[in-house]
């Protein structure tokens, strides 16, 4: 690709993500001059499709920053090259996720509110407390090694906390969902691990999705010179891919065969993507599918075939998340029950869409803008030199 075609796709790609963010800036007015009631939501379904995104979002930045941990806290260098674009990855998805978050609240100043009102034993604060802090020290630890610091004491303690910040927070998240006693399909111990696990998956899917993407669209052999630790990162996914898939199993397993009447009922909802024999048509296609695909040699080592399967897991991971979050509202309990049928459904309004697209699109922006401007490729070497 010539350098002329290459700066007109740039200039294309911009001006589209331009339209999606102005359009999504008037969603965001009416929310917030005319409210939540925009929304596909109810007294029982409350948790919609800003809140998957967010989950999703925020999950997915820690899993980039736990891969980014291999070189920055684990000391492995050869992946170092890859360092800098997975905490700035980390860093731009998780502002796609706080702009999901702040319009599903409906209100920016509610974050800020929240943050200045602790309840200490609330597991929503603690799951806006973590990732607040984690956003803050990845800033600062990507600013460290912008300017060429990557081993110093203060960085690397900036890579430890941030290692440590995000093992802790799809923690919490699974936690908001876990100790909702009212809801059995939420309660436990589980949803925590599954959410750390999703995590790690999600972000995995989306760097190597994302560095072909680069790659194809820039015209440069970016990863042939890191090809051996990056055909490395691949085996990781296919581990990682596999111990959901074993992971997601045995909860299929377990709902299945309990006679616990909540989950009784729980199986009879009309999932939101379809089912097959009981499995989910997303778990199927966005999980058990691209797990096979990893398995042929051929098509794990084809950049095709990685571009392939990891777009499928990052749709499937989204899919999962709001499969669950749903699932898990769609039977009332309490009063509510009286009210309103055994199943509620729901499809997200055009103001729900029109938020998740700006989150996507304020991401990407800061994808393109930080691969065009600061140089993500960079490695101590390289920084010291000056390159």
């Amino acid at each position: 690709m010539t350098e002329k075609n290459n700066k007109g796709t740039t200039l294309v790609w911009l001006g589209l993500l331009g339209i999606v963010i102005a359009v999504g800036l008037v969603a965001a007015f009416r929310l917030y001059t005319e409210g939540h009631y925009l929304f596909n939501t109810n007294d029982v379904i409350i948790w919609s499709l800003p809140l998957g995104v967010y989950v999703f979002l925020a999950i997915t930045s820690s899993g980039l920053t736990l891969l980014a941990g291999l070189p920055l806290f684990f000391g492995l260098k050869q992946y170092e090259p890859f360092a800098k674009r997975m905490v700035f990855l980390a860093i731009a998805t998780l502002c796609g996720a706080f702009v999901s978050i702040g319009l599903e609240l409906g209100n920016v100043p509610h974050m800020i509110y929240i943050m200045l009102s602790p309840n200490f034993s609330s597991p929503i604060w603690w799951m806006g407390f973590i990732y607040s802090v984690e956003l803050v020290v990845l800033i600062v630890k990507f600013w460290k090694m912008h300017t060429g610091d990557w081993h110093s004491s203060f960085s690397r303690f900036l890579g430890a906390a941030s290692f440590f910040l995000a093992l802790a927070a799809p923690l919490m998240i699974g936690s908001v969902f876990g100790l909702t006693e009212s809801r059995v399909t939420y309660f436990g111990p589980v949803m925590s691990i599954y959410c750390l696990l999703m995590g790690l998956l999600s972000g995995l899917a989306l760097f190597i999705l994302y560095s072909g993407v680069v790659e194809k669209v820039t015209g440069t052999s970016l990863l042939l010179q890191q090809a051996g630790p990056f055909q490395e990162i691949v085996g990781i996914f296919r581990y990682v891919t596999g111990v959901v898939v074993g992971f997601t199993l045995v909860k299929f397993i377990i709902e299945g065969s309990t006679v616990v009447p909540e989950f009784l009922v729980y199986n009879k909802f009309a999932h939101a993507f379809g089912a097959w024999q009981g499995l989910h048509t997303e778990v199927i296609l966005g999980l058990f599918l691209p797990f096979v695909l990893m398995l042929i040699p051929a098509v794990r080592k084809s950049r095709g075939g990685q571009m392939v399967f990891s777009a499928l897991i990052t749709v499937g991971t989204l899919a999962m998340v709001m499969e669950i979050l749903l699932a898990g509202q769609s039977h009332p309990v309490g009063p509510k029950a009286e009210q309103f049928p055994e199943f509620i459904s729901y499809f997200p309004s055009v103001w729900e869409w029109l938020v998740f697209l700006l989150s996507v699109a304020v991401m990407l922006l800061l994808y393109t803008l930080g691969e065009k401007y600061l140089k993500l490729e960079a490695t101590p070497a390289e920084a010291k030199s000056g390159i």
